[in-house]
C-alpha cells in the first residue's frame, strides 16, 4: 500500500460556514477502469483525507493508493474506518455526493462489505455552488477563489492509468508518483476554499448538509453473514 501522512502548520480561518473548522473534513476518491472478460469495473484506487487537528492546530493530510488489484478490500476497509472514526463531522468535496460515494457504494455491495458507519453528512461544492461556469470541476472553483494550482496532469490520469498500477506494468512507479503529487496539490489547498470562500460566496448553513446513507439492503447484509458463517463451519 502506498501511504503518506503530512501535518502543515495551519494559517487558515473559518469563512465558510456556520460550524468549527475542525468539524470539516475533505475527502476525495481516486478510481480508475480494471477490464474484465465481463466488462469495465470502476475500482477504487485512493484517496486523500485533510482536516485541522484541533489539538495541534495543524493541517493533517493523508493520501493513499493501492499498488495492486489484490489491495482493493483493504483500501475500501480504511477508508470505511476513516468515516466511521470522524462520524459526526462534515466530509466536504466536489462531486462527493455522486460520483465518490456512488463508486463507493457500487464497490461496497460488489466486495460484500457491511459498513459500521451507516450514514455520513456531506457538503458537496458543487451542489453548493449550483454555477454552469463552475460545473466541470475541483480546478474551476480554485481559479474562481484565486488560489493559484500547477498541476501537471488531470484528473482522468488517474482513470486511464490506474489500471497500469493494478497489474504492476512497466513504468507503474511512475504513475504512482505523479498521481501523488496532484492529490497533495489538492489537498494543500483545500483549506484554502474554506478561507476564501467568502470572497466569493456566502456562508453555508451547516444545517443543509446532506445525509448520505451507507447502509445496505438488510437482504444483502442477511446474504453476506450467512456467506461468512457457512465460510467458518467448513471444515
Amino acid at each position: 500500500m502506498y501511504k503518506r501522512e503530512l501535518k502543515l502548520s495551519n494559517q487558515y480561518v473559518n469563512n465558510f460556514y456556520n460550524g468549527s473548522i475542525y468539524d470539516l473534513v475533505f475527502l476525495d476518491l481516486e478510481w480508475c477502469r480494471d477490464f474484465h472478460k465481463d466488462g469495465t469495473v470502476q475500482k477504487i484506487f485512493g484517496y486523500t483525507l485533510t482536516r485541522i487537528l484541533e489539538d495541534t492546530n495543524e493541517q493533517y493530510i493523508k493520501i493513499q493508493f493501492i499498488e495492486s488489484g489484490t489491495q482493493e478490500k483493504k483500501i475500501i476497509q480504511d477508508i470505511l474506518n476513516d468515516l466511521h472514526s470522524l462520524r459526526g463531522k462534515y466530509f466536504i468535496g466536489y462531486g462527493l455526493s455522486t460520483s465518490d460515494m456512488f463508486c463507493l457504494r457500487q464497490r461496497l455491495t460488489a466486495l460484500d462489505f457491511i459498513p459500521k458507519v451507516e450514514n455520513i453528512k456531506i457538503l458537496d461544492l458543487q451542489k453548493i455552488i449550483q454555477r454552469n461556469d463552475l460545473n466541470q470541476g475541483l480546478n474551476n472553483l480554485f481559479a474562481y477563489l484565486k488560489i493559484p494550482i500547477y498541476k501537471k496532469i488531470k484528473g482522468y490520469y488517474v482513470f486511464r492509468n490506474g489500471a497500469k498500477v493494478l497489474r504492476k506494468e512497466r513504468g507503474y512507479e511512475t504513475v504512482l508518483n505523479e498521481i501523488y503529487e496532484y492529490c497533495l496539490e489538492d489537498a494543500v489547498n483545500y483549506f484554502q476554499i474554506i478561507h476564501n470562500w467568502h470572497s466569493q460566496f456566502s456562508p453555508i448553513d451547516c444545517r443543509k448538509c446532506q445525509t448520505i446513507d451507507l447502509k445496505i439492503d438488510q437482504r444483502l447484509e442477511d446474504r453476506i453473514r450467512s456467506k461468512r458463517g457457512a465460510a467458518l463451519q467448513r471444515p
